[in-house]
């Protein structure tokens, strides 16, 4: 029952990063030299429920970087009615065969990830929240006054 309910929420989540796409990645490492935040524009989910997208390669060397790191994913889109935000463990891929050896991501990635200029991150997620933000529907002024007057007395 539980799997089936992780499974559930899984799929869920994989629809609305694929409905919202656009996200501010964020890294939360302690050391010394950060990632930048990012503006990621594509990201895919596998099955195994990882989030994958490509960055540009940063201006020093990648080994100056931690290969894994607390990060969040903040995804958002203009005129939806919901946003997700994601925390786990980023790590920076430089091996091009782990990404090569997954078929759960789509071709048109793939073939990014092997740019020199751009580095490929997997986020393992560790938890992730779904926030609802459509407008209350508005009272009208009789409505109101109703509620304010049964609250003075009751």
């Amino acid at each position: 029952m539980n799997t089936e309910l992780q499974e559930l929420q899984t799929v869920a989540l994989k629809s609305k990063i694929t409905e919202l796409q656009s996200a501010l990645f964020f890294t939360e490492s302690s050391s010394i030299v950060k990632l930048p935040t990012h503006v990621i524009s594509e990201t895919e989910v596998d099955a195994e429920g990882q989030i994958w997208f490509v960055i540009p390669k940063p201006a020093q060397h990648i080994d100056a970087f931690d290969k894994e790191m607390p990060a969040k994913l903040d995804y958002f889109k203009k005129g939806t009615a919901c946003f997700v935000k994601v925390t786990g463990t980023a790590f920076l891929i430089t091996d091009t065969t782990e990404v090569e050896n997954n078929m759960a991501l789509s071709a048109e990635l793939r073939s990014k990830m092997k740019n020199e200029q751009l580095i490929t991150v997997k986020v393992k997620i560790q938890d992730s929240e779904l926030t609802d933000n459509t407008p209350k529907a508005a009272m009208s002024w009789f409505q109101a006054s109703r509620s304010q007057l049964s609250s003075w007395f009751f």
